[in-house]
């Protein structure tokens, strides 16, 4: 059974309704709404006659009709289902302008004359095609959570296709003005006039809004144009029906010409099914260019309600109102930044106010259909007009600081190609722009994240004295590279330039071990696993053992099949970094034959301190022990009442947890201390010590400590000195570990 808070969370929308209808909040709600609602009609006859141009002018208030027809659905449900009140979707420009290109180019492409209810049949069900599929891609997006991944396209690429957007809308709304193509015929005179001052209108308009965020300033413009319009043809002595003849006017509209259901039987015979399925691969900029804007508006309008939106959400909800709104003909709509926007700054978040936007725009194309006949194309024209301008100032010319000057110049071929080529071609050479652009990017990224030496970095074995002195002398023949992110060839080249770097340093003794740590590596490609051919080969001929540690199964798996499998002295494969380096360090270690294994503990202990014959006091307080491996010096969770010497053998440290194999924190060998930081601090043992082989050790209680103090207080301090200088050295080299990590 459902909960009664998620019976409330169901019910909210209904619930913001209601308060909605509060007589102190119906005067901004409805003032709001009819704001938008205008603003939606006039987006909506711009985009009707954008798309509806040219050879399909006649069509224009068919198209119309499914515009806003969509509109009024896909309003309805992004209201209801949003998961912030104040969201608003609309057509959107950007699809608008590629589906009238990709519209044109598929009637255009027919050898034959088509009859006009052909062509209005095959026009309507590619645009309820294209608004399906998005919606579908929408829906699936925010169903398995996957809208984020559209962000890996790299910004450039995306500010390409909307500066080449930004140019179809701008040629659009000149052939919207002027009937006429682009070219040296739009400079005749009397062509001239038809679209020259839609174009000062348009940026007219761009100037005004940037320089107002007035919700008036738009609305203004358009009707201010009208009567201009008007005003000229009065003064001029014209009559308006002359104007219409003379195509100045989007109308005027035949009978019967309001909205049609366009999946109806009479459409659906006439279609040119040819045509549609030609064209779907056409679509796919469209879709990707809706995603990407879908995205961008709903984390801007994050921003402006200060507010985390449920994007998954928001993307389901917009793919479900174009699934419906698609069935009536709507084109690509979604959450509009700047009318969500003024809904919440006019409004405080009301779902009401964009039920009203909805409501006005179904009056509009139920009774109002007649009056937008009488709409100057000059004024849609310098609308469209405004909106390409905004893109490509935004994206061409503002766009400048932003990027190197390698990234502006792909924006600048995207939009080159897609403005004397063709928009397809445009997004080819944009996707090979990405590519492009992530090999360099990336190649510059440095794989290997530290670069280490045996000296800086040692494995948590804790030796003796003079092995350690050894594994300071001999260190630099140990170099570690901690690798990260993904290798590609281009990754791989430069690590392989980075170790040929290292074997030609002057001064340096000769590289015996070249370890590679995979833990932070995400994968690596075939090219990238021939450089690392390249690699062992370069190792066999200077004779240095490559150590490869932290490789996943899926990695292991590549070197394999490869043929870089286990080989003793040219390939070691360890399960983590610490083992690899402990195998190299003991490979030293054998080389020059050094160990203090075999000698007593004193000895040990004399070499530690300024005074050797120190060393021999504290022996009578020390309880010798052999213990057998696996025996445990101590468990997690025991009091801290003894202290232990090794002397020859080895113990490890290592955190036990249920179900789980242990953590080795340190392998201790002889002439090391085991358990004095739990012993001086009385904290309880937070980690277990065991023999990891025959193990001699010497054992001091607490009792005997204070005995120490109490009767000898010379052996009790040279203990204190002891212990100081041990740990001094594990905190001298814990800091070299850490400087090296930070460079």
């Amino acid at each position: 059974m459902r909960s009664a808070a998620s019976k409330r969370v169901s019910f909210l929308p209904l619930v913001e309704l209601k308060n909605d209808l509060h007589p102190d909040r119906l005067p901004p709600v409805i003032s709001a709404g009819l704001i938008n609602g205008i603003l939606v009609v006039i987006l909506a006859v711009s985009f009707a006659a954008l798309i509806f141009s040219g050879p399909l002018a006649p069509f224009v208030p068919n198209g119309i009709g499914f515009i806003l027809m969509g509109d009024v659905v896909l309003i309805t449900l992004v209201a209801l289902g949003s998961s912030h009140a104040s969201m608003i979707a609309i057509d959107q420009d950007a699809p608008a302008a590629i589906l009238a290109v990709v519209i044109a180019a598929a009637i255009s492409s027919v050898p034959v004359a088509l009859t006009a209810e052909t062509i209005l049949a095959t026009v309507a069900l590619m645009i309820v095609t294209t608004t399906m599929i998005a919606g579908g891609l929408f829906w699936l997006l925010g169903r398995f959570k996957l809208g984020s991944l559209i962000r890996f396209l790299p910004y450039p690429v995306v500010g390409g296709f909307l500066a080449g957007t930004g140019w179809l809308l701008l040629t659009g709304g000149i052939g919207v003005m002027s009937d006429v193509p682009l070219g040296v015929a739009l400079f005749a005179p009397e062509v001239l006039t038809r679209w020259l001052p839609g174009l000062v209108m348009g940026i007219g308009l761009w100037w005004a809004l940037n320089r107002s965020a007035h919700p008036l300033v738009l609305p203004g413009f358009f009707m201010g144009g009208i009567a201009l319009f008007y005003l000229f043809f009065w003064l001029s002595g014209t009559p308006l029906a002359q104007a219409s003849e003379q195509g100045w006017l989007l109308g005027p509209f035949s009978t019967g010409t309001r909205w049609q259901f366009p999946l109806q039987p009479a459409y659906l015979t006439q279609v040119r099914w040819d045509l549609v399925v030609a064209n779907i691969p056409a679509i796919l900029p469209v879709l990707l260019l809706s995603v990407i804007t879908f995205l961008l508006n709903v984390t801007g309008l994050e921003l402006v309600v200060k507010k985390e939106l449920d994007l998954d959400k928001e993307m389901r909800v917009g793919g479900l109102g174009n699934l419906v709104s698609g069935l009536f003909g709507g084109i690509i709509g979604f959450h509009a930044l700047s009318l969500s926007s003024l809904n919440y700054k006019l409004a405080q978040s009301s779902r009401l106010a964009s039920l009203v936007a909805a409501a006005f725009t179904a009056f509009v194309l139920f009774l109002g259909l007649n009056l937008l006949s009488y709409i100057p194309r000059l004024v849609l024209g310098g609308m469209l007009v405004y909106l390409g301008i905004a893109f490509i100032i935004e994206w061409v010319l503002e766009a400048r600081g932003r990027f190197s000057t390698f990234e502006y110049g792909v924006i600048w071929l995207i939009l080159i190609v897609i403005a004397f080529i063709g928009f397809l071609e445009g997004v080819g050479v944009g996707l090979v722009a990405a590519v492009a652009l992530f090999v360099i990017n990336y190649s510059q990224i440095n794989v290997v994240k530290h670069r280490l030496t045996g000296i800086t970095y040692r494995s948590r074995v804790t030796r003796g004295r003079e092995e350690r002195q050894l594994l300071d002398q001999q260190g630099e023949q140990i170099q570690i590279l901690q690798l990260q992110g993904f290798i590609f060839f281009g990754t791989a080249q430069r690590l392989i330039d980075q170790v040929k770097e290292r074997l030609m340093m002057p001064g340096l003794p000769p590289l015996l071990f070249l370890i590679l740590d995979f833990r932070q590596v995400t994968g690596l490609d075939s090219t990238a696993l021939l450089g690392f051919a390249k690699m062992a080969q370069l190792a066999q001929e200077r004779q240095i053992t490559l150590v490869l540690t932290h490789l996943s199964p899926t990695l292991q798996r590549q070197f394999n099949q490869q043929g870089l499998g286990d080989e003793p002295g040219l390939i070691r494969f360890f399960p983590d970094m610490d083992r690899g380096v402990e195998w190299c360090e003991q490979q030293i270690l054998q080389i020059h034959q050094v160990t203090t294994a075999d000698k007593p503990l004193a000895e040990q202990l004399a070499a530690m301190l300024p005074q050797a014959e120190q060393a021999g006091v504290l022996v009578p307080y020390l309880e010798r022990q052999e213990v057998a491996p696996g025996f445990y010096l101590i468990r997690q969770g025991d009091a801290p009442d003894d202290i232990y010497f090794v002397e020859q053998g080895q113990v490890t440290a290592q955190l036990e947890m249920s179900g789980r194999e242990p953590v080795r924190l340190e392998t201790m060998r002889g002439g090391r201390v085991v358990g004095e930081i739990g012993f001086y601090l009385g904290a309880v043992r937070t980690a277990a010590v065991r023999a990891d082989e025959p193990t001699t050790i010497y054992r001091l209680s607490l009792e005997k400590l204070e005995e120490m103090e109490r009767i000898d207080p010379v052996a009790a301090a040279t203990f204190h000195r002891l212990i100081a200088h041990l740990l001094a050295e594990r905190a001298t080299h814990l800091i070299r570990a850490v400087d090296a990590l930070l460079k």
